[in-house]
């Protein structure tokens, strides 16, 4: 998992496909798109060509290449899939020669601005942009320039993969614990009425304390790929989005320092850098508010929750929620965990962090109005309710969304799925840094965090973060000194 809309390699099982099993209700619907984009065959066979990474991304790309080849006669889409550590690396080989091997590629946030140059900009493309969720796909879809007060859109994302809170129904709807909690907390079980995070600590408490399960609402304390970064923001992005000293009226910071940083550039400040926000007090009270709920899980020094092994560990009851990226929920399912007992809620205050993967037309495309064509299909409600209902993945189309909670046939539990969803897509503001030097503040960040949670009595949460600040600005002084000495 990389920094910026920590980019997992996202898999979808088959016990998805097998539990989300009412596919036929937008069959029909798709026909109809089909039949409005089957006048445009091209003359000829013609080959497109989509590089991507293995996981979801093949997995989706593997249905909708067979309905589209079914509605262009004579058009061939070829998936070249490459392991997520290689696939960025092929792709900017093939770009930055000026070949026109691949017509439709991928990246992932932190990886935009670096094939931006190779793109075709989509702002007056066919796609309708105006249709998808802003916040999940203008997070790395979208590259704004400062110097020219614009935005342009560079790629479009076929999901949304936002974090939000993973819950056990069995816990949750039983009315015994429900009345339990609120006599000892005076506040409600249900995760959809958590409005702060002094809330999941309590939950935790009370899971552990009782001896319902053996660790609280779980939360990652792993350093691999990200994972404890992502947990600092989902907690801190609630006391930043709610600060409007410190985000300057812009819930997701300036457009690539995100919420690690001030909202705008206080008076006297001298970089050319917003100030870092972390070491504010709502940096503080987030670490303190992480420290608490890891509290409620093994020493990370013995075992770390993560990513990977949170599915397992949801499965086998060692928590009762978990704090996670939507796309979890197929790797739990896989567990053979009935979907009945999963329900899913946004995370307190409605608000989420991003996650995202984008498809986007290189400019050396032999074929780019049938590259687009193929964003547009990918993008189209029809398809876009298919991805859900046959791979368990959530759609960026608000019209996808209407139709899908307004469809009878939908149970209630995969309603419940699609409206926490769609809560955070639409609030996911809570953006981490998308700028060249994203990896070094986010080691900086990620390896003081986990020495203060294996050693919270070594320096307190004030004394951690004012040293990640201060190395914050030294990394990003390097950063603009090393560029304007190249540009001059």
């Amino acid at each position: 998992m990389k920094r910026g809309g920590r980019q997992r390699r996202s898999s979808v099982s088959s016990a998805v496909v097998a539990a989300v099993v009412i596919v036929v209700v937008v069959v029909a619907a798709v026909g109809g798109y089909y039949a409005y984009i089957s006048s445009r065959h091209p003359a000829k066979p013609v080959t497109l060509v989509i590089a991507t990474y293995t996981g979801a991304p093949t997995q989706f790309l593997n249905m909708t290449a067979k309905l589209f080849e079914e509605e262009h006669p004579g058009v061939t889409v070829q998936i070249d899939a490459f392991p997520f550590s290689d696939y960025i690396t092929n792709e900017l080989t093939v770009l930055k020669a000026g070949e026109s091997t691949y017509d439709i590629v991928t990246f992932t946030p932190t990886t935009g601005r670096t094939l931006a140059p190779y793109l075709v900009p989509l702002n007056s493309s066919i796609v309708n942009l105006s249709d998808l969720l802003w916040p999940a796909e203008s997070f790395g879809g979208v590259i704004y320039n400062p110097s020219t007060n614009s935005s342009e859109v560079i790629g479009v994302a076929p999901w949304v993969s936002n974090v939000l809170v993973i819950y056990n129904t069995k816990y949750f709807d039983n009315a015994t614990l429900q009345q339990e909690f609120y006599d000892e907390y005076h506040a409600q079980l249900n995760p959809w009425t958590w409005h702060n995070w002094s809330v999941v600590v309590d939950v935790s408490q009370f899971f552990v304390q009782h001896n319902i399960t053996k660790y609280g609402v779980l939360i990652m304390d792993d350093t691999s790929g990200g994972d404890v970064e992502s947990s600092f923001e989902s907690i801190y992005g609630w006391f930043y989005i709610n600060n409007q000293t410190l985000n300057c009226g812009v819930p997701h910071g300036i457009p690539g320092f995100g919420i690690e940083f001030w909202g705008c550039m206080p008076k006297g400040w001298s970089y050319p850098f917003p100030p870092p926000a972390i070491n504010t007090t709502a940096g503080v009270e987030a670490l303190e508010i992480l420290q608490e709920l890891v509290s409620y899980e093994p020493n990370p020094t013995q075992f770390q929750v993560s990513f990977d092994n949170t599915p397992e560990l949801f499965a086998e009851g060692y928590g009762p929620a978990a704090v996670n990226y939507a796309s979890r929920l197929a790797a739990i399912l896989a567990q053979n965990v009935s979907p009945q007992d999963i329900g899913l809620a946004p995370l307190p205050g409605n608000y989420s962090m991003a996650g995202g993967t984008y498809f986007a037309i290189s400019k050396y495309s032999a074929h780019k109005k049938l590259a687009e064509e193929f964003l547009q299909f990918i993008e189209s409600p029809q398809v876009q309710e298919m991805e859900f209902l046959k791979l368990g993945l959530f759609p960026i189309s608000k019209s996808a969304y209407h139709d899908l909670l307004t469809n009878s046939s939908i149970p209630s539990y995969e309603k419940n799925w699609l409206e926490a969803n769609l809560i955070s897509a639409e609030y996911g503001n809570a953006w981490e840094p998308l700028i060249p030097v994203t990896y070094q503040l986010g080691n900086a960040l990620g390896t003081a965090i986990m020495n203060y949670l294996e050693h919270p009595t070594s320096e307190t949460p004030q004394e951690v973060l004012n040293q990640v600040a201060a190395e914050y600005i030294q990394i990003l002084k390097s950063y603009y000194t090393s560029t304007t000495s190249t540009t001059s």
